[in-house]
């Protein structure tokens, strides 16, 4: 390929070089453009030697820009990596093998793929060349504006817009009578606490004016207790007297009655024990911290409400619902 290319621009130079002398054949400047070839070398050598000052445009001052970044021009560090990986042994990470093969691969690829010749005689490229320039009128009979001697393509400008053509069809839907069923299901939850006027709230937590049970001072029930007693203490001399207690709801405790007979100076009668309220519990619920009582031990009961939810069952119009219609064209 490279050879191609060597001959293609020796093909263009003595093209060049016989407008100069006026060369009036196609054979003429082939000729004198390989009469270019032993030069080649002088023209590569002179355009090495100021490769950057003789690309056309080429900047000279910002050619090391980027000098911070890689700690070197460009050109140097593309010189040196191409002298570390010819001298580079291949290890047992192919990834780092493939860097070197690839900067290898790249610089000896010029010098290792074929070169081709382009021969006048033989070279389809150059036959059908010939063909088509002699024999111009062949090719171009029957196309419009190729008449004569062709000069080149030419730019127009239309005004002329673009046109649209728009379609349209119809697409027709039977509709079709059926009918089914839908059945309405009607379940309940049973839902504690949902809020309900005077319901109280778990763990304990209470409305203002409140208690919690197990903190409730009040008794749990009304209670008679006796204990033993110095007759002194009521005045019937000495020895010792059995004294009876009643304590209320309250928590109030007073004195109900006595047996003084095992005293020195009983009173008449010796024992008092007047009728007995009947025991009562003092609050409507256990004293646990989920309760909450008033002051007085009344207890505001927990509740528990229905929760219901209903909704249709079209399980059965499924098939209906979907057969709607069909687009087959």
């Amino acid at each position: 390929m490279k050879g191609a290319i060597q001959l293609m621009l020796l093909v263009v130079l003595g093209a060049g070089a016989g407008s100069l002398l006026a060369q009036s054949t196609q054979s003429q400047a082939f000729t004198d453009g390989k009469a270019y070839k032993s030069a080649n070398t002088d023209i590569k050598n002179g355009i090495n030697a100021g490769a950057m000052t003789n690309v056309p445009g080429q900047d000279t001052g910002t050619s090391n820009s980027l000098t911070g970044l890689y700690g070197s021009n460009l050109t140097a560090s593309g010189q040196n990596k191409i002298a570390a990986c010819a001298a580079y042994v291949p290890g047992s990470d192919a990834y780092k093998n493939a860097e070197c093969e690839t900067v290898n691969y790249v610089v000896g690829n010029p010098s290792a793929r074929p070169t081709y010749t382009i021969d006048k005689v033989n070279d389809p490229l150059i036959i059908q060349g010939n063909n088509i320039r002699n024999t111009a009128p062949s090719h171009t009979a029957g196309m419009s504006g190729l008449s004569g001697n062709y000069t080149a393509c030419t730019n127009q400008t239309t005004n002329q817009p673009e046109r649209y053509d728009t379609e349209r069809c119809q697409v027709g839907r039977p509709v079709t009578e059926n009918q089914c069923s839908a059945t309405l299901n009607v379940t309940y939850t049973w839902q504690r606490f949902a809020g309900q006027g005077g319901a109280d709230l778990r763990y304990g937590y209470c409305d203002a004016g409140q208690v919690r049970g197990d903190q409730l001072t009040i008794p749990y029930a009304n209670a008679y207790r006796t204990e033993a007693g110095l007759c002194a203490d009521n005045g019937h001399g000495t020895g010792v007297e059995t004294k009876i207690w009643y304590k209320d709801c309250a928590g109030n405790e007073v004195q109900h009655g006595y047996d003084a007979s095992a005293c020195s100076a009983p009173p008449t009668p010796a024992v008092s024990d007047p009728p007995r309220q009947a025991i009562q519990a003092c609050t409507n619920a256990p004293r646990t911290n989920e309760n909450c009582f008033t002051p007085d031990g009344l207890f505001t009961a927990r509740v528990n409400v229905p929760v219901f939810q209903d909704h249709w069952d079209n399980s059965a119009c499924a098939e209906l619902d979907g057969n709607g219609a069909v687009i087959s064209n």
